[in-house]
Order: C-alpha cells, then sequence, then structure tokens
C-alpha cells in the first residue's frame, strides 16, 4: 500500500541539536579540538570592561571556521547557513531559537578588533603546538608556494602615474566611452575596458581595488591572474601544516624568501629542528641553497640540469641518496593539501583585501587543515 504525508505538523517538538548531528560528522571530530576558553583568553584585551555585551567572540571565530569547512566563504551565504543548518548551530553554539547575527557583524569585528590581533594566527601556531606535544611531527619537511585569486580585476590595474580611486577611474572611462558615437557601454558598474597595444606590468601598474595584489604566474607561456603567493611548511608524516604566510608576488622570491621566514620561524616558536626540506625545482636557488645549508638543513629540492656553483653540485650529488627519493616522493603531499583547500573549503580566491587581511585569511584556512588532520590523528574525546 502506497503512503501518503501527514500535513498536519505537530504543535511541539522535543528535540536537541545534538541528535541532527551524526557520529562520524567531521564536525563532531573537530568540535573538541577547539578551546573556546582560549579563545576567550586571547580576545579578552579587545573588549571594554564596560558597555553592552557583545556577541560571544568564540562564536565569531567558530562560524567562520564552519563556514570554510563547509565551503562557505560569502559572509551573508554564511548567516543563511546559520538560519537553516542545524550542525553548524549545533557547531557554533547556537539554540534553536536563537536569531543569527547580521553579516555586518563579521566585517565591524574584524575592523575593529581582529585585524591586527593576531588572533587568528596564535590560533594555527597552537595545533602546531598540539601536534608536536602528541609527537606527530616529523623532522622532514615540505615546502611550497601557490598562487591565489585576489578579490580584485585585471580592469582595476591602473598606471601608477595615475593613480585613481575607483569611483574618478570609472568617470574617466565612461567619459572617454560617452565620447565615441559609434560605442555605448550598456554596463557603467562595469566598464569596457581595452588593453590592446598596452604593456602591463608590477612596475608600471597597481590595482585600485588591492594595491597588494601584483600581476602573478607560474611561468612564461601561462596566463598572468591577479593574486597573492602562499607558501606552506608541511611535515612529511602526516602531512600537518607547521607555517603558513602570504607574500605578495615578486616572482620565485616570493617563494624562495617566504621559505625562508617560514623556516626560521618554525625554529623560533617551537624549537623543534628539521633536518630535511624537500621541494620543487623553483626552489634550486643559490641564496636559498646556501640558506638551508647554513641552517644545517639538507635540502632535497628537485635539481636542475643548470648551476655550477658548490651548492647545487652538493644537491645534485645529493639526489642520488635514498632519503632525498623519499623526500620527493612526499613532496606531492603538499599539493594535495593544496587542491583540497581550493577545491572543498573556498581559497581558490581570497575574499578580503589587503596583505593584512588575506594573511589572516591564510592563517584561518591553515587552521583548519590542521585541524581536519588532528581529528583523525588523534582519539576521540571519551
Amino acid at each position: 500500500m502506497m503512503g501518503t504525508a501527514d500535513p498536519q505538523p505537530s504543535m511541539f517538538y522535543h528535540i536537541n541539536l545534538e541528535q541532527f548531528v551524526t557520529a562520524d560528522h567531521p564536525m563532531r571530530k573537530i568540535r573538541p579540538l577547539i578551546d573556546t576558553e582560549r579563545i576567550r583568553q586571547l580576545c579578552e584585551p579587545l573588549y571594554a570592561d564596560t558597555g553592552r555585551p557583545s556577541i560571544p567572540p568564540e562564536q565569531l571565530f567558530l562560524a567562520l571556521l564552519g563556514g570554510y569547512l563547509l565551503g562557505v566563504t560569502s559572509e551573508r551565504a554564511l548567516v543563511r547557513e546559520l538560519t537553516g543548518n542545524l550542525v553548524l548551530r549545533w557547531f557554533v553554539g547556537l539554540d534553536l531559537d536563537t536569531e543569527p547575527w547580521d553579516h555586518s557583524t563579521f566585517s565591524q569585528n574584524r575592523k575593529r578588533r581582529f585585524t591586527e590581533s593576531g588572533i587568528l594566527e596564535r590560533l594555527f601556531d597552537e595545533t602546531v603546538a598540539l601536534a608536536i606535544k602528541q609527537k606527530l611531527v616529523s623532522p622532514h619537511t615540505t615546502l611550497d608556494g601557490t598562487l591565489v585569486q585576489a578579490n580584485a580585476s585585471h580592469k582595476s590595474f591602473v598606471p601608477m602615474e595615475v593613480f585613481l580611486k575607483p569611483a574618478e577611474y570609472k568617470r574617466r572611462i565612461r567619459s572617454l566611452d560617452a565620447g565615441s558615437e559609434q560605442y555605448q557601454d550598456q554596463d557603467p558598474g562595469n566598464p569596457t575596458v581595452t588593453f590592446r597595444g598596452e604593456r602591463r606590468s608590477n612596475q608600471t601598474h597597481v590595482s585600485t581595488t588591492d594595491p597588494d595584489a601584483k600581476l602573478a604566474n607560474k611561468g612564461q607561456g601561462t596566463a598572468a591572474m591577479v593574486g597573492y603567493t602562499v607558501n606552506g611548511l608541511m611535515e612529511n608524516r602526516h602531512r600537518l601544516l607547521l607555517g603558513i604566510n602570504v607574500e605578495s608576488f615578486r616572482g620565485s622570491a616570493s617563494e624562495t624568501e617566504g621559505g625562508q621566514a617560514l623556516i626560521d620561524a618554525f625554529h623560533k616558536r617551537h624549537g623543534l629542528r628539521m633536518k630535511t626540506v624537500g621541494a620543487d625545482k623553483g626552489y634550486f636557488a643559490k641564496s636559498f641553497l646556501a640558506a638551508l645549508f647554513k641552517r644545517r638543513i639538507k635540502p632535497h629540492v628537485a635539481a636542475k640540469t643548470t648551476g655550477r656553483e658548490a651548492v647545487h653540485q652538493r644537491v645534485r650529488r645529493m639526489s642520488r641518496t635514498m632519503g632525498y627519493s623519499l623526500s620527493q616522493r612526499a613532496r606531492k603531499k603538499i599539493e594535495e593539501l593544496w587542491g583540497e583547500a581550493k577545491c572543498w573549503h573556498g581559497f581558490r580566491r581570497f575574499q578580503r583585501r589587503g596583505l593584512l587581511q588575506v594573511r589572516d585569511e591564510a592563517y584561518l584556512m591553515g587552521w583548519l587543515l590542521n585541524l581536519k588532520r588532528l581529528a583523525t590523528l588523534l582519539p576521540a574525546p571519551a
């Protein structure tokens, strides 16, 4: 007998958000690893002792983290998810009868409190410290950089000598279009700009939307994008990120110099010395190899046929060893991390603008990726 739906809704429901979160849900495994009291402790100096009570800061961070875990990077879309996604409500700590806050709450708190606080960097570093305490970190590491698109377009680039505000730039373009009787722009909010015959570079042009973003590509023959270089330092055993930072694109220097900064910061903060660093051919530069040897780290860098300096010859001889081969095999794991972040968690394009803001976004992504690894490596809480 075919059943029929009962259109009469119940008058009262006795439910708990806990029952909507399955035992194998990723959020259930990640949530115990987040210390909300620690977040409150870090945020306490940013709040006044008097005045109207604010939204709990730990809920703001949990909402951002949960949104990126679901691949929701837009703050308006995140508020919609908080309205109807019961698992996300449980993760953040919102009851069924609590209205989600306005989307502007995130941007206003960033602008007034969190942008220069370094809290996300501290939270990321504490996941690294937890992994070291649990003896999950290998002294064999991998370094790699990836390009992430900025929240700016090619049309926002203007010559440096005529650096204009976006509104003035649009007015100038519209006036040029208005002078032509043969063509009239149908979309004044997105003016038509022709770059035919015009040569643009980071030395001569700058973005009016995000001046820290640069024209970037991965090599000759590839299309340029407006973006940033994101560097990551990964340990090879469990694919845990030991460091992450963002650099304005400066060619290969943004990867090699940014990588050295990551290594030095890890040694300074955690006191654990790494033995080897694997990397691709982009790091086969004399200055980078010499810097690693100076730090007593073996550079398991993919060797090129070019380069006749002593450090180049030394790395080529090292390439015959078993340890070098193992490092090169493990090196591909960090590419999987970048792919995971870009495909599943919205890291293909930054949502914020300015170097300081996008660094916070990168630390949030590193925090999320490490929490996912730790949730599978550490035993479930009793």
